[in-house]
């Protein structure tokens, strides 16, 4: 899926303002709302992290020597890097370093194997086929490309809005009468 929901489904799946959130969303330790969620923007930056800690190095590498942004000459550190941060030997090693550090980021690192999990059925069969059991294997499972069908492109993006038009509706209906 393209990067920009990975991010969005990421905040609305693993952030409390999104639905782990419950009834109450972000609340600070007094139990009064938040209006500033250090998970939402945590959140949303591990569900691009897989992209741009791969291919966004190559994007901005172009762009900062004026070459435009290509998508050929891709150098080969970048594949290596794309199959390490979208394996599942890669984000098991990095979700627990990421937990071990700060155990806070247990809940907005989840947005990185979402973001995994999102690009196995919308990869098809090429360079980016998702590589979960890389450097044991290769073997990916041939999906449909959200490059070539604009239905999976659509479709992920009004899955996005059904769910965080769902938060509203649900925390909505959750509010005690005043």
């Amino acid at each position: 899926m393209d990067t920009l929901l990975h991010g969005v489904l990421g905040a609305v799946a693993c952030s409390r303002t999104g639905l782990p959130g419950g009834r109450r969303g972000p609340v600070d330790e007094r139990g009064r709302r938040q209006f500033t969620d250090w998970t939402l923007w945590a959140a949303l930056g591990f569900g691009l992290f897989p992209d741009i800690a791969s291919l966004g190095i190559h994007f901005a590498t172009d762009l900062f020597t004026g070459n435009g942004i290509r998508w050929h000459g891709i150098p080969d550190f970048v594949f290596l890097l794309y199959n390490l941060t979208h394996s599942l030997l890669g984000i098991a090693i990095g979700y627990a370093l990421l937990v071990a550090w700060k155990r806070s980021l247990w809940l907005p690192a989840l947005a990185w194997p979402l973001h995994v999990l999102v690009d196995v059925p919308t990869h098809g069969d090429g360079r980016f086929i998702t590589p979960l059991f890389w450097p044991f294997s290769e073997a990916g499972f041939t999906g449909w490309s959200w490059w070539v069908f604009p239905w999976v492109f659509y479709g992920g993006w009004i899955a996005a809005g059904v769910l965080w038009l769902l938060v509203i509706v649900l925390r909505l209906s959750w509010r005690k009468p005043t």
